[in-house]
């Protein structure tokens, strides 16, 4: 399968997924600030950039991308740090979760697994987030150019999507169709918050200050339960952290893979 990748540079290899709307050049200023010294595989997910779409329109659960990435990590050749943002990051739980891959450890910046499951009942936002789903999936099958609008903003802020480059929101427009995928296979990945717990490898778990409450609830609760996992806020940061602070991002990437084989060498003493 042809897939969208750029490989470059030697050391631990780190594997980048993007999130929705965007491609393997997400990552770019996050790798400019990178201190260490990696071998950088960034890809572009199904849909966006060059990768063709390979979801069937019926597409309901992870299964799919599940795969994608376990061909990406094969195709690698090596054990990997997993990093995903946004889509790139609920990306990475699944195919962790699910035993596709067996990352060394796992990085997310803003991962949205929002349809996992609390101990009890629902997250109190989790009918709303269904009913935005719904709005975005008429709004698009209605002919609506910038219903694309609706995800970006529920993100970030009222109005971000129309303060974006023209440029930019015409990429969102062209690849709303693979969001509206990306929704169904999110809707269809509902783990307990529980199951997390089986993720026993050092894990960072990275949220902007400015996160909505989805996230800021999801990442407290995976924190709580995944037994090796740090939860670091960046200060100032909304969604699209890995572009606005991609400084302070590379920096909690730095610190994490060398406190891995920090403590890898204290192990073999």
């Amino acid at each position: 399968m042809e897939v969208e990748l750029a490989d470059s540079g030697t050391g631990p290899a780190l594997l980048f997924l993007p999130g929705s709307f965007s491609t393997k050049e997400a990552w770019s200023a996050v790798h400019a600030a990178l201190k260490g010294q990696y071998r950088l595989i960034s890809v572009s997910l199904p849909g966006y950039g060059k990768t063709p779409e390979i979801r069937p329109d019926t597409v309901s659960d992870m299964n799919t991308m599940q795969k994608f990435v376990a061909g990406i990590v094969e195709q690698i050749g090596e054990p990997v740090h997993l990093i995903g943002h946004s889509y790139g990051g609920l990306n990475t739980f699944a195919s962790t979760l699910k035993g596709a891959v067996t990352p060394l450890s796992l990085v997310t910046f803003e991962a949205n697994p929002i349809f996992s499951l609390p101990d009890v009942g629902r997250f109190e936002w989790h009918d709303c987030v269904v009913s935005l789903v719904q709005r975005f999936e008429k709004a698009y099958a209605s002919g609506d150019a910038d219903a694309a609008a609706l995800i970006i903003d529920f993100w970030g802020t009222p109005g971000f999507f129309a303060s974006m480059p023209e440029v930019v929101r015409n990429y969102c427009r062209a690849t709303t169709y693979t969001n509206v995928l990306d929704w169904r296979t999110a809707v269809g990945f509902t783990p307990s918050i529980n199951d997390y717990a089986s993720i026993d490898i050092p894990a960072s778990l990275v949220r902007g200050e400015l996160a909505n409450q989805a996230i800021v609830e999801i990442t407290e609760e995976l924190s709580r339960v995944m037994p090796r996992a740090n939860m670091h806020v960046v200060e100032g940061a909304g969604h699209f952290l890995i572009s606005t602070h991609s400084k302070q991002c590379a920096e909690i990437i730095d610190r994490h893979v060398s406190s891995y084989y920090h403590g890898k060498e204290q192990q073999m003493r």
